[in-house]
This record gives C-alpha cells, structure tokens and sequence, in this order.
C-alpha cells in the first residue's frame, strides 16, 4: 500500500525570548494535525546553523529578518509578522512612562508606512522620526544619524536592541500583539492545508507515473525535461530531469507539440527500439508544456511469424516492424493502426493498389487481442457470386450440384475467434452485400442449403482500392453495409506522396532479394535513387519491389546507377517530364556516338577506365559502341 502521509514544518523565527509563550499559546489554540511548527529565537538577517531551505516548508518571520529570508530562499514560503502602529505606540507608551515627556524619539522600522509621523506625533505627544531600515548596515547607519541628531530613544526590533544595549543607547522594543501572533500561526496553517493537499496531488500522480508500464516525461516550453518516471529514465539508460528534448528525440517532431499545441502520435525507432511516441499539449496547465508517452511496439511484434493458428495455417504472415518508412505521416498512420488493432470494431482500409493494405490489416491482426486466433482471407473479385457465398458461409450436405458429402464450413466459421479479411469488398456483389450485413449484425452465419444459424465470434477488416461512397451513390453499394464496415477507417498514402520512403524501399528489396539468389548486394548511386524518386509509381509498393528485382536481375555490375535503372522496362517510365532526366541520360543523348568511340581507342585504355573517366556505366558504353562495330 502506498503511503501519502503528508507533514509540513512550519520555522517559526522570534525576535525575543519572551515573545515564546504567546507563539505557544496560539499554537496550541489552532487545529494543527499534520503541522509540525519549530520556534527558534535570533534577529537580524544571520539565521546561523538554521538551513530553512532543506529543513522547513514555510517560515514566518519579522522585520529584516523576514525580508532577508525572502531575499536569500526566494521559493520558499514566507509569511511577515507585522510590526502594527498599535505595537509602536505601545513602545511609545513605555518610553513615556520610563523617560518622560521631554524626549526626542527615533523609531527604525522595516516599513516606514506602518504609520504617519505626524499623526505619531499628536497622539504620543514626543518629537518623533519615523526611519526605515531593512538590514543591519542601513540600520546602524540611520541609528548613527538620529543619535547624532539629538534623538533621546531609539525604537525598534532585535537587532535594533542588540545595538543600543551595546552602546548604552535608551531603547523601548516594539512588541507584537497576541492579535498579530494568531493571525501569523492560522495564517501559516492555512499555507500548510494547501501545500498538504499539492503534495498529496503530487505524490498521487507521481505514484501513478512510476506504476505505468511505458515511459512517460513532461516538457517545459524551453524543451527542457521537467519530470519523467523511472521507465523513462531506464529507456534512454540515464535520469532525463533537465535533459534537452533534442538530444532524445531527434527528429524535431516535440516542436510541433510545444509550438503549435498539436497532438499527435507516431511510431519511431528510438533505443534501437519500435516505439509509439504520443505527444499532448498541457498548455491549459502549463504554458507550452507537453506530455510525452513512449510505448514500446516489440511485443506487437514479436508474434512468431512461423506460428500457425485456427485450421489449415490460417495465419498472418506480417506485422507492424515489416512497415519501412521514414515519412512522419505515415508513422502516424501506424500509430493509429495500432490503437486500432486494440479494439474489436470492424476496419476499413483504403487505397491505391499496391499501397500495402493487407500488409496493414495482418499488422493490425497481429497486433490484436486475437492474434492467437486465425486470420482467413479472400478476394472478392475473384470469385462468382454464387462460389463467393459458399466460399464465405459455407453449406450442407446436397445444397448444390458437386457439394461435398457432409457440407463445408465457410470462411466465418473457420475465423471464429480471429479475423476476417474481406478484400476488395467494393466488388462484393450486391445480392451478398445483405447476407454479409446479416453475419454483421447478427455475428452468426447460415450455411447455403441450410437452415441452422451458426454463432461466429469474428472481427471484419476489409480493403478496397474503389470509392465506396461514390458506389453508394450509384447503388453498387448498400449504405447500410457501408457504415457498418466504416467504424474505423485508414486511407493508406500512395508511395508518390511519400517520397522519401522510395530510396529505404528500394535498398531493402536490393537486400532481400540479392539475398534470395545468393548474390553480393550492389551499390546504389545516388544518381539511381533520383531517378526513382522521379517517378510516380502508379503501382506504388508492389511496382517498386518488381522494378527492384528485375534491376538485380538485369544488371550485370556490382553498382546500380541510373543507366541501370532506365535499362529495365518501367512502364510509363517515358510519360516523365523532361527534366527529371537524370544527368547521365542528358550526358549520353549530347554526345556524338562515333567521336565518343575515338576518343576511347586514342586514349588506350579499357573499357572500364574510360567508363569511369566520362562518367558513364561500361555496360552502357559497351551497348553504345558494340552498335559501330
């Protein structure tokens, strides 16, 4: 059980001794549990072997000592004894009754307004001066003054006494009233109820912080760490109080946070790590701070990926760390992903051809609550009708002409427990459009022929590369069905929108397939990933990863440049405005053929040495020259 007992220490400073038993008193008159109050007796603005700083919250304090303590602990809690314009006049009284009328009196008080002069003078009947003073230098200077003035009695505090005893001045101390004692002591109460409540908050949310599994660390508007929890500290391997953002994110994207109070939520790779970070602005607390989460994505996953669930292998195959990229709208794009995967709502995800959509769907599958159970999945359009309703409800026994002895269970049924991946689903024909919103709304099936209903357990994610809503209108597309399949959604980006994933894409299908035909992985120059960049991909991913490997195939060189990649067959590769031509093709379309050839023979060297000092591929030249030959 965590213990959120809160005690506030309460240093009470008094000037003189016998001020002692009115502080008790007033103590002992308040409801002080939880308040622990120490008295201790100097004046002056030396408190000695007293640290208020590390030992005490609050302080109350008089005179110069209050304004010393305010001066040197600045975030402590200080609360003024009041020196009153009763307490002087009560001074005023005993210098009266000790030295008579015919006086001239000099009083040194921290706050020269505590009380007119000339009302002071009326009513004490003595020729008084009233001087301020808020340190021991300033006060022995004025006391100097007025002594040397002709001022009879001094009146003051401590330190003030301390001087004139050791002088042999005349000195009458201001007293304080049982009034201004009671309201100091309620008053420091009071602090000590609301500094116990912040520190009960406090404790209560930093016990929370270090109970959560991922890291969390909020962030002041200079970028600074203001507080991170112990699994924030153990993911970046150091304490982050005080740690500049930059130096652990990198890539700028808190800025966006902290600048333009934006939330957002995105996957990165941190600490060699997968990891969502989620960034919310707490400006409304905190002027242009933010909280920032960081959870892990390993065991999303970390799912085997040779496991085989539900009958026959009915597996997903991917998951969320065989997404490459590098564009941050996409890794907000997997980060929504994966809040989805935690739910069981149906998901529609939508695209281009080629974007990735199934890749996306087994990620999420992966990643869910049923990833122990099958993932079954079929392509609407390639199917009949009638082969499609089988396909997906199953049926008995005789249903049809070539059913099999015993009836066959359909594909709900065999991803009982798991997911459903419906492809394509605009090309899902309208007569099974009301069957299939049946299954939806029902979660149980009818085998064709039969007339049983069969309970399915059953997630539905579906893709499609059509405009449903467009379909709606022109109704291909049953509205009903539509809204059904559109609780979560997710447009997967073309690869023409997010360029800079084109150069890591084609680098990892370089490797994966050098690595399938066991040969030696080819450079890249950069003059060949510019000219794919050029390019706009209507087959996006699945164009891309075909060029890839007809390019390791083709090239017959250890280097792939852009000559290597304008000599495999790109359809549309020629519809590319001019000027995204790459240099070495402008190069090669300028120059004379026939004088090219003489220059290489003059120059005597082979055919790679002259390759290398024009800059232009050998296999390029060799197909030039072998035409003159």
């Amino acid at each position: 059980m965590v213990d959120f007992t809160v005690m506030i220490r309460v240093l009470v400073i008094i000037p003189y001794k016998e001020l002692e038993e009115g502080f008790l008193k007033a103590i002992d008159a308040c409801e002080c549990d939880g308040v622990e109050f120490t008295l201790a007796h100097f004046y002056g603005t030396n408190p000695g072997d007293i640290d208020p700083a590390s030992k005490y919250d609050i302080v109350v304090a008089r005179g110069m000592t209050y304004y010393a303590m305010r001066m040197r602990y600045p975030s402590l809690h200080i609360i003024a004894l009041d020196t009153s314009a009763n307490g002087l006049m009560e001074a005023l009284d005993r210098v009266l009754s000790e030295y008579g009328r015919d006086v001239r009196v000099g009083c040194i008080v921290p706050e020269a307004t505590i009380a007119d002069e000339d009302v002071i003078r009326r009513l004490s009947g003595f020729e008084v001066s009233i001087r301020e003073a808020r340190n021991e230098k300033a006060m022995s200077a004025i006391a100097d003054e007025l002594i040397a003035d002709g001022y009879d009695v001094l009146v003051g505090g401590g330190y003030l006494r301390a001087f004139c005893e050791m002088r042999g001045i005349r000195f009458s101390g201001i007293g304080l009233e049982d009034s201004a004692i009671l309201r100091a002591v309620k008053e420091a109460i009071a602090a000590a109820r609301i500094m116990e409540s912040e520190r009960l908050r406090a404790g209560f949310y930093r016990t929370i912080m270090e109970e959560l599994p991922f890291s969390i660390l909020a962030v002041d508007r200079n970028m600074v760490v203001l507080s991170s929890n112990a699994a924030a500290d153990s993911f970046f391997s150091r304490p982050l109080l005080g740690t500049s953002v930059s130096s652990l994110f990198p890539e700028g994207l808190i800025e966006e946070t902290i600048e333009k109070d934006v939330e957002m939520e995105s996957v990165q790779r941190l600490m060699d790590q997968d990891v969502i970070i989620s960034q919310r602005p707490i400006s409304s607390i905190i002027g242009g701070a933010a909280i920032i989460s960081i959870q892990t994505i390993t065991h999303f996953s970390a799912v085997g990926k040779g496991r085989r669930s539900g009958e026959g292998g009915l597996i997903a195959r991917y998951t969320f760390s065989d997404i490459l990229t590098e564009d941050m709208g996409m890794r907000m794009l997997i980060a929504k992903a994966i809040r989805y995967a935690q739910s069981d709502c149906n998901v529609l995800i939508t695209g281009e051809t080629g974007t990735g959509k199934e890749l996306m769907i087994q990620s999420m599958h992966n990643a869910s609550r049923r990833k122990d159970g099958p993932f079954v999945a079929i392509n609407c359009a390639s199917l009949s009708p009638d082969l499609l309703e089988s396909e997906l409800f199953g049926y008995v026994e005789g249903a049809f002409t070539g059913a099999v002895k015993g009836g066959k269970a359909g594909l709900f049924e065999l991803a009982h427990g798991g997911t459903i991946f419906l492809d394509e689903i605009g090309e899902l024909p309208v007569a099974l459009q009301a069957k299939l919103l049946r299954v939806l709304q029902e979660e149980e099936v009818r085998r064709v022929g039969g007339s049983d209903v069969i309970p399915v357990d059953v997630r539905v994610m579906c893709a499609t590369n059509q405009d449903i809503p467009a379909l709606v209108d022109k109704g291909m597309f049953r509205s009903d069905l539509y809204y059904r399949i559109n609780l979560l959604t997710i447009n997967m980006p073309p690869l023409r929108k997010r360029p800079g994933d084109i150069s890591k894409l084609f680098r990892c299908f370089i490797e994966q397939f050098a690595s399938e035909m066991s040969l030696s992985v080819p450079t890249i120059g950069d003059d060949a990933l510019s000219l794919l960049r050029s390019y706009a991909w209507p087959g996006n991913v699945r164009e891309l990863r075909n060029v890839a490997q007809r390019i390791l195939i083709l090239n017959g060189s250890r280097h792939i440049d852009a000559d290597a990649v304008m000599a495999v067959d790109i359809p549309g590769q020629k519809e590319r405005p001019a000027e995204m031509a790459t240099d070495s093709k402008r190069k090669l379309r300028n120059i004379d053929t026939r004088a090219l050839y003489e220059e290489f023979v003059q120059s005597g060297s082979t055919l790679a040495e002259f390759a290398a000092m024009v800059g232009i591929s050998r296999t390029t030249l060799w197909r030039r020259f072998r035409d003159l030959s």
